[in-house]
């Protein structure tokens, strides 16, 4: 059984839009490693799927991803973990001086989740290297 975390519709419209979005995973169960995938949307419209990544976090370790959302007006950041248990999961996003934008911080429990009976992985996934990712032009 896996998990998904969602930011929710977030509107990046304002004065102070972000840039991109930081997600992080902390993993503090001390024997079992986290798989983590994370799609990010674009709501301008119709939900479309922007970029998708993934990674593995480590026994009580911590990893993040960082998605360039420039110019996406309405988004939402959906994050999949194949387990939950003592994981920790939050959200950040960082303007063009790369300041965090409080507007578009969302912590563990401000996140919405739902579980789902299968772990459904998408072809496109590719492994994180901690750099930008740049959203599929659709």
């Amino acid at each position: 059984m896996s998990i998904i975390y969602s930011t929710g519709p977030v509107e990046n419209a304002a004065a102070n839009a972000s840039v991109s979005t930081w997600i992080k995973v902390l993993n503090n169960h001390p024997t079992q490693q986290v798989q983590v995938e994370i799609t990010l949307y674009s709501l301008n419209g119709a939900k479309t799927p922007l970029a998708d990544t993934s990674f593995t976090v480590s026994p009580l370790s911590s990893e993040y991803d960082v998605l360039d959302i420039t110019d996406i007006l309405q988004y939402e950041v959906e994050i999949r973990l194949d387990h939950n248990e003592a994981v920790l999961v939050s959200v950040w996003g960082k303007d063009a001086n790369a300041n965090l934008v409080a507007a578009h911080r969302f912590t563990n429990t401000e996140l919405h989740s739902f579980t789902t009976a299968t772990n459904v992985s998408s072809p496109t996934r590719r492994a994180s290297s901690n750099k930008f990712r740049k959203r599929r032009r659709t």
